[in-house]
């Protein structure tokens, strides 16, 4: 069973990290989607931003351990990490918000098609936000991970 899960694990990371970050993408997206729906149809006396908010409220944690562990696989800096993603998944929340609301109120798209649309902007950004700030790895140099191995 090692061996499977060795070979697996060689193989998912032998893939590019932006493959990686699309295929991990698309199915905390398409989780998201699925909250998203069921939520608006669901809660019909509730705006569709209410629905909206839940559903990134209730993806986030799971995204979160997807992306440090299946994407960048990062060390330790959890809490850190996660505030930053926080962070990130805010912006991204106005954004998602904001896109939202353009193309339902003024160019009168259907509110699914219309989120669809949007998240297809959002995971351009959230792929930077998160490379560049929620997981960026500070350089190591040669002589530091050479220095490491005598703490």
């Amino acid at each position: 069973m090692h061996f499977v899960y060795t070979q697996v694990k060689s193989n998912w990371f032998s893939l590019d990290e932006r493959i990686r970050f699309l295929i991990v993408g698309l199915a905390n997206t398409g989780i998201r989607y699925i909250l998203f729906a069921a939520l608006t149809f669901s809660l019909t006396t509730f705006h569709y931003q209410f629905s909206l908010f839940l559903s990134w409220m209730l993806s986030s944690f799971t995204a979160f351990l997807a992306y440090k562990f299946l994407v960048f696989e990062t060390d330790g800096n959890h809490l850190k990490e996660y505030l930053k993603s926080v962070l990130t998944w805010t912006i991204s929340y106005i954004l998602n918000a904001v896109i939202l609301e353009v193309l339902v109120t003024y160019l009168k798209l259907n509110v699914f098609l219309a989120q669809a649309l949007a998240l297809s902007i959002i995971t351009i950004n959230n792929y930077l936000m998160f490379k560049h700030f929620a997981f960026k790895q500070e350089k190591v140099s040669i002589w530091q991970k050479w220095l490491s191995i005598f703490k």
